[in-house]
């Protein structure tokens, strides 16, 4: 039987059972559910451009799968009780996929592999791409051969031929070692501040709230559960047929009220949406309180800076309000800060490498030694530099961009780990956005920028970065009682795994149906182009603005501080600001507004009662899009999507 709340907590406050270990059966049922996973993503994210699940903090095809093998686990209970899964073992299968989902992602691996041929075949005399940069790229970072590229651009071709294979084969074998070595970097840097975030300051990791649940005994039978989830279900059931079917009644979900609002300085605030997706308010009734409280709260001042813009003439400035820069200002303050409050355990995990460490502070049960996750920290480090370098960058180029691109990352983790938003959206502000305003292009050289050209793959947006599940994958062993260090091993084997699946993935798709996705790699070549043709200074504007984003947030963190009541949470910010949040605003509002009502009047039991419902809700709707997917691969065509964007 799955662990009860009891047991469950005896394991997790260092009772004295021991974790439990990974299973084989697990592991291999996980191995086994990643390619028609993977499968699923590539052909909905690129080929169809729809759904897009890895573009969302919770995966949903991800939740199906620990759906099937927990509903299987019902009959195992009842028929076969030997062979029944423990909660560890559904939590594994869920893990492998998850890991292996998220780096195949839209903004990881797929946008890369859409930047790695697209310079050799979109050069025209016109552009001019061949003088300007062809010098600067190495052969095995990027396909140069056109004969080859031609079935992948034309497509009706396949992969498995061979000047196909040979000229695909170095580029991607150095890819997949690459991003294998900064998961690692990521997965080592989680060991050393897990016991801060999850035993100290006890994140509430709201993304790991619905798969802890659903493998937990009990889960399945409250009847307000099935209500949430044939409403869920029934959303996207009867939509699905109105997608294929025009004479099926729709019920209407998304709606424009921007377009209400058309005269000045009003029309500025530009497109309104109210969408009232159940999968999105049900995340949105996960978050705390006051965090969903400021999300909606900061959009609409978001909106008001456009207003205000245009009330007093400065909406004139390209750009303004530089969403880019105020959000790339607060969230290298939020990652500054949160190393700051980290500090005292930073210095106690230095203490455990070269001293004695405090009593009480060892690291037995993390899920590897302190010395070796930073050994293995700066040796994923010195890698990447040395990785880089050989492609002809500078030492300092390198470490530049990544220390940005892992401030970022660190942000997104802690917004993951307190907020549990719906998305975490960050689309073309990545670090060589922030390094050409700060230094101009001219400084940084035709080299480096050639080398950011490629890293646009990968940094383009920040919603398929492993470290976030990372951590809620070690949240869920400690509240499950799984073996932490087995499961970080196996993360990352997930991860590497995953990998080379979606490389064979995409690029056999690509022969197939051609030229995919090719406007991110014309995105990051454009750049390019427009960075070595048009060499620039410091952009004092977009300085001006990323110093007002980094104001502006360290102000909410002094007040948040020392003022009790301050009731604006400095992580909803940068967050209400992206364009998806457009999208996802209201379902929160909404579930903000309900969750308020039932704690001020029904309290916390209310709130317990209820609560399967909004649990039913996301799985339901989960369920239905992955259902509307898996048909979409068996008759070959595009099909309804829940989640649009």
């Amino acid at each position: 039987m799955p662990t009860t709340d009891k047991s469950q907590e005896r394991l997790t406050h260092a009772g004295p059972m021991a974790p439990r270990s990974l299973t084989l059966r697990a592991v291999l049922l996980g191995v086994l559910a990643v390619p028609m996973n993977v499968y699923l993503v590539i052909q909905t994210e690129t080929v169809w451009t729809t759904q897009y699940p890895t573009t969302m903090t919770i995966i949903f095809n991800a939740v199906a799968t620990l759906l099937f093998f927990s509903l299987l686990n019902l009959f195992l209970q009842r028929y076969v009780p030997a062979w029944q899964f423990q909660q560890g073992e559904l939590l594994t299968i869920y893990l492998v996929v998850t890991l292996a989902c998220v780096v195949c992602g839209h903004d990881l691996l797929q946008a890369t592999l859409c930047v790695l041929g697209h310079s050799a075949w979109f050069a025209t005399p016109e552009n001019e791409w061949q003088t300007l940069f062809f010098r600067f790229i190495p052969d095995w970072l990027a396909v140069m051969d056109l004969e080859a590229l031609t079935g992948y651009y034309d497509g009706t071709s396949d992969l498995l031929i061979d000047k196909h294979i040979r000229a695909w084969l170095k580029p991607v074998l150095c890819w997949l070692f690459f991003f294998s070595i900064l998961a690692f970097g990521m997965m080592m840097f989680s060991v050393i501040i897990r016991r801060q975030w999850i035993e100290h300051e006890k994140l509430s990791y709201p993304v790991t709230m619905l798969p802890l649940a659903m493998t937990r005994s009990g889960f399945y039978r409250p009847r307000l559960l099935w209500f949430g989830f044939s409403l869920g279900l029934g959303v996207d059931l009867l939509n699905g047929l109105n997608h294929l079917f025009p004479y099926v009644p729709a019920l209407p979900i998304r709606h424009n009220i921007g377009s209400f609002f058309s005269e000045e300085p009003w029309n500025a605030m530009g497109v309104t949406l109210i969408h009232l997706n159940p999968y999105a308010i049900g995340l949105g009734f996960l978050m705390p309180l006051d965090l969903s409280f400021s999300c909606w709260i900061f959009y609409l001042f978001w909106k008001l800076q456009r207003i205000g813009g245009a009330m007093v003439g400065i909406n004139h400035i390209p750009g303004y309000p530089h969403v880019d820069m105020q959000s790339s200002g607060a969230y290298i303050t939020l990652a500054i800060f949160g190393l700051w409050v980290t500090r005292k355990h930073l210095w106690q995990v230095v203490r455990a490498i070269f001293f004695r460490p405090r009593t009480g502070y060892d690291d037995s049960r993390e899920p590897i030694s302190y010395r070796a996750a930073c050994t293995g920290l700066v040796a994923s480090i010195l890698v990447i530099v040395a990785f880089w370098m050989q492609a002809g960058m500078s030492p300092w180029a390198i470490v530049l961009f990544f220390a940005i691109h892992g401030a970022y990352v660190l942000a997104f983790t802690r917004m993951r780990a307190e907020l549990g938003t719906p998305t975490q959206d960050f689309y073309r502000a990545g670090p060589s956005f922030l390094l050409t305003a700060a230094f101009g292009s001219r400084a940084i050289g035709p080299q480096n920028l050639t080398g950011y050209a490629y890293f646009y793959g990968f940094t383009r947006n920040y919603r398929s970065q492993p470290m976030p599940n990372q951590l809620e994958g070690f949240k869920m062993a400690e509240q499950a009682g799984m073996n932490s260090g087995q499961l970080l091993w196996l993360m990352w084997l997930a991860t590497v795994f995953g990998l080379l699946i979606g490389f064979i993935t995409f690029l056999h798709a690509g022969y197939k149906y051609g030229s995919l996705g090719t406007w991110r790699g014309q995105e990051a070549f454009s750049d390019l182009q427009r960075w070595l043709l048009f060499p620039s200074q410091t952009d004092w504007t977009k300085v001006g603005f990323f110093s007002v984003g980094a104001i502006l947030t360290s102000i909410m963190l002094i007040c948040r501080l020392r003022l009790i009541w301050w009731p604006f949470h400095p992580l909803a910010y940068p967050l209400a600001a992206n364009g998806n949040f457009q999208r996802l605003w209201f379902p929160v509002f909404l579930a903000w507004l309900i969750k308020f009502l039932i704690l001020r009047h029904g309290g916390v039991r209310t709130y317990r009662r209820v609560l399967p419902i909004f649990l039913g809700a996301m799985l339901g709707e989960f369920l239905m899009g992955t259902i509307w997917a898996l048909l979409g691969l068996a008759l070959g065509h595009q099909m309804y999507s829940f989640k649009h964007w």
